[in-house]
């Protein structure tokens, strides 16, 4: 006897989700050592490691990028699109912080006055690039489908 089965299948689940969740743990140590290493704690001598972490925006963005890859460790069904919203964010956010040459409240653009040294063009860079990889992927990703299979169940 043959039975029609309908299956929810992941087929995102082999080698996209590992390379999604190992950009957003670049994406997590890209965005620490521009705080420890390219920019805020190397460049202001009067910075604390625990004020620079804790500052509202530098807080958000690690804990948004900790969520999508918890999610994505766990094959979350919605940790691509929490991963490639995070991404976006982390674009828009240093886009807006440091590529727009005029200063707007908290941003601090590194070119005009506030020149960026190559450390910190090293960070901000690579922080987009990665961003837009994790972008990239999620779109390259197939989305989840419904299949009907045939199954044969002994009679």
């Amino acid at each position: 006897m043959t039975t029609q089965k309908t299956a929810h299948t992941d087929k995102a689940s082999g080698s996209p989700p590992r390379l999604l969740l190992g950009l957003t743990g670049a994406l997590l140590a890209l965005l620490i050592l521009n705080l420890a290493f390219f920019d805020d704690l190397r460049i202001d001598s009067s910075a604390g490691v625990l004020e620079t972490f804790a500052k509202p925006q530098h807080l958000a963005s690690l804990v948004a990028v900790l969520i999508a890859g918890v999610l994505l460790a766990f094959k979350h069904r919605s940790a691509a699109r929490v991963a490639a919203v995070v991404a976006w964010i982390e674009i828009t956010a240093f886009t807006f912080f440091h590529l727009v040459p005029a200063e707007v409240g908290p941003s601090k653009p590194y070119w005009g006055e506030g020149t960026g040294d190559a450390l910190q063009w090293v960070g901000v860079v690579s922080i987009l690039v990665v961003s837009a990889a994790i972008v990239g992927a999620v779109r390259r990703t197939p989305k989840p489908s419904i299949t009907t299979c045939a199954t044969s169940v002994p009679s």
